[in-house]
C-alpha cells in the first residue's frame, strides 16, 4: 500500500501535512471499501450462479 503512517500525536498539531496524509488515507479506505463490496456482490453472483448449475445438472441427471 504505502501509505505514510498516521501519527496520533501529529492529529494535535493539525499541521498541512498531517491533513494531507490524512486525506490520502481516507481515499485509500474509500477505494477498498468499493473493493469489498464490489467483491460481495460478485461473491453473490458466483453463488447465483453454482446454485443454478446444480439445479440444471440435477434436472439433467433426474431425466436420465
Amino acid at each position: 500500500m504505502g501509505l505514510p503512517a498516521l501519527e496520533f500525536s501529529d492529529c494535535y498539531l493539525d499541521s498541512p501535512q498531517f491533513r494531507e496524509r490524512l486525506k490520502s488515507h481516507e481515499a485509500e479506505l474509500d477505494k477498498t471499501n468499493k473493493f469489498i463490496k464490489e467483491l460481495i456482490k460478485d461473491g453473490k453472483a458466483l453463488i447465483t450462479a453454482l446454485k443454478r448449475e446444480v439445479s440444471a445438472k440435477k434436472v439433467v441427471l433426474d431425466s436420465l
